[in-house]
């Protein structure tokens, strides 16, 4: 089966969003959550730091999706048919990237295999981590013919 990562740059909080970021979490098969803080006051020197904390936890023969309102607007089917084409290209892992409050460096746009926006909107990373757990679900129920979907 695939095994799904989502990396998060910035402070763990235990809200509200991570609460129902758990619910959609038990319900995936096999997921690992990174989170990342990184302490360094140079922005350029930071967001570097960053994009190499999410490219490190990329397994070998894992795809990387880096969350960027500049990426592309799929639907879920979409992303769906693409991690399914990944799947039978024996990709074994997908790293779904979140980049801290100051958003991604140069590093980590060129090293993503694929760069997604949720939308044209700006969200607080506890959201998008939440959004991004819930998406994996649907993916999943998607793959599976589940009417979670419809």
């Amino acid at each position: 089966t695939m095994k799904y990562i989502i990396s998060i740059i910035g402070k763990f909080k235990n809200n509200d969003e991570n609460l129902i970021t758990q619910k959609y979490l038990k319900r995936i098969k096999n997921i690992k959550l990174n989170q990342y803080e990184i302490k360094v006051s140079n922005l350029e020197k930071r967001l570097e730091e960053e994009g190499l904390k999410l490219i490190n936890s990329t397994p070998k023969n894992g795809k990387l999706i880096l969350l960027d309102e500049q990426g592309e607007n799929l639907s879920s089917t979409e992303l769906a048919e693409l991690i399914s084409k990944w799947r039978d290209n024996n990709i074994s892992s997908i790293n779904f990237a979140i980049g801290g409050a100051f958003g991604n460096g140069r590093l980590i746009k060129t090293s993503a295999d694929k760069i997604v926006a949720l939308g044209k909107l700006t969200w607080p990373h506890q959201m998008v981590k939440m959004m991004v757990a819930e998406q994996i679900y649907r993916i999943e129920t998607i793959l599976e013919g589940h009417p979670y979907h419809k």
